[in-house]
């Protein structure tokens, strides 16, 4: 008789960077865009100061057991990747 078992095992990474944003260019960004954009439709915009730093930082980040749900604002559970971003400064965080 032959008999299959499978198991599934989840890992996560988290990689955290900061980076620094001019102030003065992301005070024009809000005039320019009459304050209908904020903080995460700048960093969307703009993914060429972060994105690759990001990745790298990923890479180099341990694998952890479990989904990394519920830990440091991440909640979407049925994604395969969540990025946030958080900015104290502001008072501003969220996903991106």
């Amino acid at each position: 008789m032959k008999v299959t078992i499978s198991q599934r095992h989840v890992y996560h990474k988290v990689a955290t960077i900061e980076i620094e944003i001019d102030r003065e260019v992301y005070e024009k960004y809000l005039i320019d865009n009459k304050g209908y954009h904020y903080l995460d439709d700048y960093l969307l915009e703009h993914e060429e100061i972060w994105s690759e730093q990001i990745d790298n930082a990923t890479d180099k980040s341990e694998l952890s057991f479990g989904s990394g749900c519920y830990e440091n604002g991440f909640n979407q559970a049925e994604a395969d990747a969540e990025t946030r971003y958080d900015c104290e400064e502001t008072n501003d965080g969220g996903h991106l």
